[in-house]
């Protein structure tokens, strides 16, 4: 009776080690899960071009001033305000200059706009500017930017932009303030 145990323990073991050398059964792949069937999200839409990319640049800038200023000294309503730079060719390059800076800083130019002047503000004190005058100026601009064809949407913006920021310290600046 061993003989026979040790044979079937030799049977048992060569049939297990059959089993054991057989090839494996190929691995199944799992389901994907929703995360990997899902596309990437596209990458975001590029920022918005700003107001002063719209406009132009200060390039654009530049040439809508020289129409701005070319308006005005011939506006019968506000030139007497311009009389110190129409006389002065110095004086007249350095309102160019600040105008073109004071434009870029409300058309959001960031980096590329350096406004050195004064105030808003402290530059037209004691100017004593009314509604119409304003309202003058504003249209003299319009007219530069149609002039240099800026679409109506972007001139309204930075018209809009414009009294917002700078309308209340030009008018508000009367003597004694």
């Amino acid at each position: 009776m061993p003989r026979t145990r040790l044979v079937l323990l030799l049977a048992a073991l060569a049939v297990a080690g059959a089993f054991a050398c057989s090839p494996a059964k190929p691995p199944v792949d799992p389901e994907p899960s929703e995360a990997e069937t899902t596309p990437p999200p596209p990458p975001p839409p590029p920022p918005a071009p700003s107001l002063y990319e719209r406009l132009g640049k200060r390039e654009a800038l530049d040439a809508i001033v020289d129409e701005l200023l070319g308006n005005v000294l011939a506006d019968n309503r506000i030139n007497k305000l311009f009389d110190k730079a129409r006389k002065d060719k110095d004086r007249a390059k350095q309102l160019h200059t600040r105008l073109v800076a004071e434009l870029c800083v409300i058309a959001g130019g960031g980096d590329e706009c350096a406004y050195d002047g004064k105030s808003m503000k402290e530059a037209h004190k004691g100017m004593n500017i009314a509604t119409a005058q304003w309202d003058a100026f504003v249209e003299d601009l319009t007219i530069a930017l149609k002039t240099r064809n800026i679409d109506d949407g972007v001139a309204a913006e930075l018209l809009h932009k414009l009294e917002q920021k700078t309308k209340a310290d030009v008018m508000g600046s009367g003597k004694g303030k």
